[in-house]
């Protein structure tokens, strides 16, 4: 039997390292190789800014996740396993055996979290979405935490191979004492000399698909389509990502913020839309649809409010997504409670909104949910396989993740949890290059120009972010 030598703790300088660092590292030496694991230890630290974390450790692969009510927010670094597969289905079952092989040295109870999600449909990657496959979720090397004003780093180190077990550790503990902690996070300034470009679609095109719809409604065959465009900004030199993740997070705190890397790409957002989050048995979901701007004072405003909640173009569009969501759910969920209708406010513009809670009452996986709920209407149309058929056909974007799902997955013994956003007021960043993504719901009597106008104000909340004009 091959005998394996630990390196000496006594070897390790820990000199210049906070104390938080040297005690994990001393975890991480200490851990005996079992077949078929995946290590997890953590150690409690002070309070951090989880972005400026990542700005400071730029040389590994980069996630980052806050839900919309701010009670948890993860920051990871590098991949100790990784889900690549075409379909949300082989993925989440993936996830679920690499999670049972998680084994905990935490005093705490712990409950894994995989970043990832997948595409608007399951589709070949066009030239800008290279890098990103159907379905994706990884596992961080390590991760620092804050849930409840509590702040926790945490590695994570599968047993691959009994012959490489120390290499992987001293590689581990290397890649800990590399970490920065002392930088603060950069001033933000101004991007230099950004212009636009609408890449995907022509005002002229724009309209013959708006008209193309309306006769699909005519005939009866569709009651609902979303049709989407991006708008690429290219940039003189390049734009750090961080910097702008921080400014559009802050003008837009209450949405689910996230971040992913993938080679030299990133896809990043502030979105309002819940896909639907599990604790358990316990789902709770909503309907989102319908949107007008917001006004320029406190009385015009609420007009708009009233507009939304009064028009029966608008109270159609949002009752489509709500018919939906009971028809896919009546049949595993029992009773299905819809909330009252509110008003969604954001930054530049306001929607129709519902919360929608059940209790599951059967065993029905995250892989059968994600086939009932996604994608909504809300970001295809309505009935969905017609609209899908639609959009196959005579949509001109490349959608990629735009208004696909994106979160965090968690199975253990003690919890199952799954929080998943829409991929909406989204963006892609390439170097120099970054793409802007929205799209808009075409009902009965939606008129183009109008519509042309929301993309544009869905659009305009990321460019005044990056052109350094938006109000906190």
């Amino acid at each position: 039997m091959q005998t394996l030598v630990k390196p000496a703790e006594s070897l390790i300088d820990f000199s210049d390292q906070p104390d938080f660092v040297a005690t994990l590292c001393k975890q991480v030496n200490s851990l005996p190789y079992i077949f078929n694991r995946i290590y997890h230890a953590s150690v409690s630290i002070d309070r951090r800014d989880l972005i400026a974390f990542l700005s400071n450790n730029t040389s590994h692969q980069q996630m980052f996740w806050r839900e919309r009510d701010q009670d948890r927010v993860l920051a990871g670094l590098g991949a100790a396993v990784e889900v690549i597969t075409d379909s949300s289905a082989e993925a989440i079952a993936e996830v679920r055996d690499l999670s049972s092989r998680i084994f905990s040295q935490s005093e705490k109870a712990y409950q894994p979290f995989f970043f990832g999600g997948f595409s608007f449909a399951e589709e070949d990657e066009s030239d800008i979405w290279q890098g990103f496959p159907s379905s994706y979720f990884v596992l961080p090397q390590i991760c620092l935490s804050e849930t409840q004003s509590e702040y926790h780093l945490h590695i994570h180190l599968p047993c691959d191979g009994e012959a490489e077990w120390n290499t992987a550790k001293n590689d581990l503990i290397g890649l800990l004492l590399e970490l920065e902690w002392n930088k603060s996070n950069q001033e933000i300034s101004k991007f230099d000399r950004p212009y636009r470009q609408c890449s995907s679609i022509d005002k002229a095109h724009w309209r013959d698909l708006c008209d193309q719809v309306q006769s699909e409604i005519v005939q009866q065959s569709i009651e609902k389509v979303v049709l989407a465009r991006d708008v690429v900004l290219s940039i003189d030199g390049s734009m750090n990502v961080h910097q702008l993740l921080n400014r559009w997070l802050a003008v837009n705190p209450d949405t689910y913020s996230f971040m992913l890397q993938r080679g030299d790409k990133y896809l990043l957002g502030c979105s309002p839309e819940r896909l639907y989050k599990r604790e358990g048995q316990q789902l709770c979901t909503e309907s989102l649809a319908g949107t007008v701007g917001r006004g320029e004072g406190l009385t015009s405003d609420e007009l708009l409010a009233q507009k939304l909640l009064n028009d029966s173009r608008f109270q159609n569009e949002h009752g489509l997504v709500s018919r939906f969501i009971q028809q896919q759910l009546e049949g595993v969920c029992n009773p299905v409670d819809f909330e009252p209708t509110q008003v969604m406010k954001l930054e530049k513009v306001q929607h129709l909104y519902q919360k929608v809670t059940a209790e599951l009452n059967c065993k029905i996986d995250d892989a059968e949910l994600i086939n009932l709920l996604h994608p909504t209407p809300a970001v295809s149309g309505y009935p969905r396989d017609a609209a899908m058929n639609f959009l196959s056909s005579n949509e001109t974007l490349a959608r990629g993740w735009y208004s696909g799902g994106i979160g965090i997955v968690s199975y253990s013994d003690e919890m199952e949890f799954v929080d998943l956003a829409v991929v909406i007021r989204s963006a892609l960043l390439e170097n120099n290059r970054l793409h802007c993504f929205s799209g808009v719901g075409l009902v009965d009597g939606s008129d183009s120009e109008s519509e042309w106008q929301e993309l544009d104000s869905k659009i305009n909340s990321l460019l005044d972010v990056v052109y350094g004009t938006a109000q906190h």
